[in-house]
């Protein structure tokens, strides 16, 4: 595992990708690190998601009392 916590945005041009990274070198934190990847759109659509089988345990329902 790489990362602990990810978060994204969209930036719609090249002058905004170089703006927030200034903005992020100005605010990063004094210990742990800071990983910055800039992807374009087309390679942001081949995201591919690997998932397993489904939980049967999670009782999904609106009901507001589930005895289990």
């Amino acid at each position: 595992m790489m990362q602990e916590s990810v978060y994204s945005k969209l930036a719609l041009n090249n002058s905004i990708v170089k703006a927030e990274t200034k903005r992020l070198e100005e605010n990063k934190p004094s210990a742990g690190d800071v990983e910055l990847l800039v992807i374009t759109e087309k390679q942001y659509s081949q995201i591919q998601f690997l998932v397993g089988e489904r939980k049967t345990d999670v009782e999904d329902s609106d009901a507001r009392l589930i005895v289990l």
